[in-house]
């Protein structure tokens, strides 16, 4: 009786967890897809974000949106445009490299080092504006989206990353990348999901 019942109670639990996918499925499918690039903070000693904060560019703006896949089978990103209202910025450029060469796929990448110098076992990133680019880096990003056409062409892509300019924490960015994305799961659907998962588990 008490197995029949643990059994059930998981089943139940399968049952809620499968609609909190088909939720969050449902939402994520019924979202406004976006391309833009965001300096959300940085600080005042970071040489590529130049302490903007709350920095956006879209199409919008004028801005092109460049997608590619690099030679360490990653993604590239460039961005040109007119520079906005008190800043000198007319590019920028972005690169992300799993470790081995490997496709990037959703997931978290901590301890990069700056794109294309790291370490085979270390993911990359590279992070340039117009006329600037650190020697080193380091920091982390966890990638969102990542959908690729038949011929590995880049169809959507979505990334928030932290960057420590010359691997010091104290030149740092945070920063947001969408391309024809949707925006990421919510922290409420991501907690649930993850709480059902603890849940079935410890069954």
């Amino acid at each position: 009786m008490l197995v029949q019942t643990s059994r059930q109670n998981v089943m139940g639990l399968v049952a809620v967890l499968a609609v909190s996918l088909s939720v969050v499925s449902d939402a994520s499918a019924g979202a406004v897809r976006e391309t833009r690039f965001t300096v959300v903070e940085s600080s005042s000693t970071s040489w590529v974000a130049r302490g903007l904060t709350n920095y956006t560019v879209t199409e919008a703006d004028g801005w092109s949106f460049a997608p590619s896949r690099n030679f360490d089978n990653g993604v590239g990103l460039s961005m040109n445009g007119p520079a906005l209202p008190g800043t000198s910025i007319t590019s920028w450029r972005l690169n992300f490299a799993a470790p081995f060469d490997a496709e990037i796929q959703p997931g978290f990448f901590p301890d990069f080092q700056r794109f294309p110098f790291q370490d085979p076992d270390r993911p990359g990133l590279e992070f340039s504006s117009t006329g600037r680019l650190d020697n080193r880096a380091s920091g982390f990003y966890e990638v969102f989206e990542a959908v690729y056409g038949p011929g590995g062409e880049v169809i959507s892509f979505g990334a928030d990353f932290t960057h420590f300019g010359e691997e010091n924490p104290n030149n740092w960015a945070r920063v947001e990348v969408r391309f024809n994305a949707i925006p990421e799961p919510t922290s409420a659907a991501l907690l649930l999901v993850g709480s059902l998962c603890a849940l079935i588990r410890r069954r």
